[in-house]
């Protein structure tokens, strides 16, 4: 869990020191205070960079060089400092335990998260790699070993795509054949954690609301599956090289999001597709759970603003008890009333401040 973190320069909150409970948390306070700003933090914090854009400057304070990012994460019996510094300039700097960390990817091994936010919309009706992500994001804390598949696969892809555009490869069979391998591998990955998460949410879709039964996922490849992988370069390999890139393979692949054989963004409102879209992540989430011995941080941003009461409250109830989880509200009364019984611990965050209530 995350036990304690300092926040310098992100957005609005120019200093903040938090100690946080276990259990779950709700940041309350009007649009801009910096509750969202918070969450973002802890984002910087685990994964490297901000939900809410690819660039470095607007979530740096105006006027600072830089934001810094601090936490103490607790393991068993073990404590650990995480720290990031981002610059204006785009560069990064992180560290584990007083040492560099070689990849920003390692942070997310020591601070597991996952993000409830209704406005990531596009992973249930954009294009395929909002969708590839949340599915490898899963694979990366399910799968040992799945990250070298994926770096050793996507570079040979690189490679072969710059060779294809500057017409240099005078054949690249061998490029097909390294595609092919690792290509193949990471696929059967994707493949069995894809299956666990439609049964997963076969079992929790209907809980958060009836108009979800039904849902499924159905994994697609990439490429024909009357093929092998290889088998299907080799058929595109004239065509690769008239386009200048690789047309087929796990980097093309799917993760859709179906209700009885239609995709859920034709067949489901937008109330129904928020719902569908905290249904995936909470089952991430509980995959992650069961494949880690450090339980994943959820991070739910204003829930009840996205959510009517009676779906938010059963949202809530999914969360349940024994998860670290940090909540924001413009107003604590509907997420105190949608947690029910359970205990909250309450913070008031107002102009970049975030004050105990």
């Amino acid at each position: 869990m995350l036990k304690h973190i300092t926040i310098e320069g992100v957005r609005n909150l120019a200093h903040a020191q938090v100690a946080l409970p276990a259990g779950a948390t709700v940041l309350f306070g009007a649009n801009g205070s910096g509750k969202t700003s918070f969450l973002e933090a802890i984002h910087l914090l685990a994964v490297g960079r901000s939900f809410r854009t690819h660039q470095s400057k607007p979530v740096i304070r105006h006027g600072m060089a830089h934001c810094r990012v601090v936490g103490e994460v607790q393991r068993g019996g073990r404590a650990t400092i995480m720290g990031l510094e981002k610059h204006r300039d785009g560069g990064v700097k992180a560290r584990v335990g007083g040492e560099n960390v070689p990849s920003l990817s390692e942070l997310a091994l020591h601070l597991p998260l996952v993000l409830l936010d209704t406005e990531g919309l596009g992973i249930v009706t954009g294009p395929p790699e909002g969708r590839r992500r949340l599915l490898d994001g899963t694979l990366f804390h399910v799968e040992q070993g799945f990250l070298s598949h994926w770096k050793r696969y996507a570079l040979a892809v690189r490679q072969r795509n710059s060779g294809l555009r500057r017409g240099t490869l005078g054949s690249d069979r061998a490029w097909r054949q390294e595609i092919a391998e690792t290509g193949t591998l990471l696929t059967q990955q994707r493949q069995a954690v894809a299956k666990k998460l439609a049964n997963e949410l076969a079992r929790l879709a209907p809980a958060l609301s009836d108009d979800l039964a039904g849902l499924e996922v159905v994994f697609r490849t990439g490429w024909d599956q009357k093929l092998s992988l290889f088998e299907a370069l080799e058929r595109n390999a004239e065509s690769d090289s008239t386009q200048g890139f690789t047309q087929v393979g796990p980097h093309r692949a799917d993760l859709r999001l179906m209700r009885d054989g239609v995709l859920a963004a034709e067949v489901l409102s937008r109330g129904q597709l928020k719902l569908a879209l905290v249904a995936l992540k909470l089952v991430q989430g509980v995959l992650i759970e069961e494949a880690s011995s450090l339980p994943p941080l959820y991070l739910v941003d204003d829930l009840p603003a996205e959510l009517d009461r009676e779906h938010c409250a059963r949202v809530c109830e999914q969360l349940g008890a024994g998860r670290q989880v940090i909540l924001t509200a413009v107003d604590r009364a509907p997420l105190e009333a949608a947690w029910g019984e359970k205990p909250l611990n309450l913070f008031h965050v107002e102009q970049g401040q975030v004050l105990q209530a």
